[in-house]
């Protein structure tokens, strides 16, 4: 994970948020090479022994949703959204930090009312006992994971809207050289 700390950083919570980071990352690595493995299997037994792999698009629906939800914590951390700063160089620098945190906490009430609607719908596909069409596997379990994701995002939204708020921080002179060499593109 990025250092985003002024220097006051708890070990506890630095040793929690690398863990995180390391799992999250390992489970989008080996999602994303299962769903490649299931696809590849599906297109050469559908093409050449006219018998694709029962389900496969159900699987891969499911494996798409773990990947997006974990994928995007570790984006937002980073802070490695796309962006585009044409005119960031023409902004004054105390008015571009005011629209970093104001843009921090758009995106943190937006991920916290992401968060909600994913507790409520999985409470209605629990409730209506929702199942796929085709493999018959329950969705309200993976909604639930999508919630638990989104709010893990919320959290570290918040917590980056704290950051940008209290403490100052530099971009590392690599940043800053990207950044010189590439402009508008982030």
């Amino acid at each position: 994970m990025s250092n985003h700390s002024g220097g006051g950083d708890a070990s506890g919570s630095a040793f929690a948020a690398r863990w995180t980071h390391r799992v999250l990352t390992a489970l989008v690595s080996i999602v994303m090479f299962s769903m490649m493995i299931l696809t590849t299997a599906d297109v050469a037994g559908r093409a050449l022994f006219s018998k694709p792999i029962k389900g496969s698009f159900e699987i891969v629906t499911f494996m798409l949703a773990i990947l997006i939800f974990c994928a995007l914590p570790l984006i937002s951390w980073d802070e490695k959204h796309i962006k585009v700063n044409l005119f960031d160089h023409w902004v004054p620098a105390p008015i571009l930090r005011a629209l970093n945190v104001l843009w921090a906490i758009v995106m943190t009430v937006v991920m916290a009312g992401i968060t909600w609607r994913m507790w409520i719908q999985g409470n209605l596909m629990a409730a209506g006992q929702h199942v796929t069409g085709f493999l018959e596997w329950p969705i309200a379990p993976i909604v639930y994971v999508m919630f638990v994701l989104s709010g893990l995002t919320t959290i570290i939204f918040a917590v980056l809207v704290w950051q940008k708020l209290f403490q100052r921080s530099t971009p590392p002179a690599e940043a800053q050289q990207i950044s010189a060499e590439n402009p508008g593109v982030d």
